[in-house]
């Protein structure tokens, strides 16, 4: 293994305390500006938002931004425009909750001190990554981004890696996926990707589909100082 793909919400960042919150303020103010109050549950449920509890493999879980705007849309004609400028002004909001997953960071640094590359691959957009990357100081940490508006495919689509893979020159092989959702643990898998589930987000064991191997968090990635699929590292 040459590089290790971090899914971000809910494999390295605490999903629960920046999204949820986030997913309970858009719902809210979406229903209060298009003065349609009476389908808050029914948007809340469209978001994958069920009892202040975001559901696994929903849209706000696993979809891209264009996907979660598109929820929007079907309540209201603008609510996509809307849901995007909703999220553009609350940029800060959404810096100021962010929490990563208890000994992430310790996890990253152990992998790039073996001479792995982190990666970090997600539906979110570049710009939320790149401000997730700033906001919680990993910059030395992560080697490169596949963000969710950098291509039109999407997760578990394997095309979303082809440029990243063509750019450092790697195969499917020499990567490993790591993820919680079947998003994740189903990329690439005709391709024979490597995917590692994780507990740590929106999932529960039996939905994370397609995972060869599933482990609580992402600190169960290191055993006695060595990555745990290690022998499987090609030079």
């Amino acid at each position: 293994m040459k590089a290790i793909l971090f899914d971000k919400d809910g494999t390295l960042l605490n999903y629960e305390k920046v999204w949820t919150p986030f997913a309970i303020k858009s719902v809210e103010a979406f229903t209060e500006n298009f003065d349609i109050r009476s389908q808050k549950e029914n948007v809340a449920s469209a978001l994958g938002l069920v009892n202040n509890k975001m559901q696994s493999d929903s849209v706000a879980a696993s979809g891209t931004g264009t996907d979660i705007h598109e929820e929007f849309e079907k309540f209201a004609r603008g609510g996509g425009e809307w849901a995007q400028a909703f999220y553009e002004e609350n940029l800060d909001f959404i810096a100021e909750h962010m929490e990563l997953i208890e000994g992430s960071r310790e996890v990253l640094s152990t992998l790039k001190s073996l001479g792995y590359k982190n990666v970090i691959v997600t539906s979110d957009s570049r710009k939320g990554t790149e401000l997730f990357i700033k906001q919680l100081e990993l910059t030395d940490l992560i080697d490169d981004i596949v963000a969710g508006d950098d291509t039109e495919y999407q997760k578990p689509d394997i095309r979303v890696l082809y440029p990243f893979l063509n750019r450092h020159n790697y195969e499917v092989g020499e990567v490993v996926m790591v993820g919680d959702n079947t998003a994740d643990t189903l990329l690439g898998k005709d391709e024979g990707l490597y995917t590692i589930g994780v507990l740590s987000g929106t999932s529960k064991r039996e939905h994370l589909k397609g995972a060869d191997l599933i482990v609580d968090s992402v600190t169960d990635l290191i055993e006695s100082g060595e990555f745990i699929l290690h022998d499987k590292r090609r030079s």
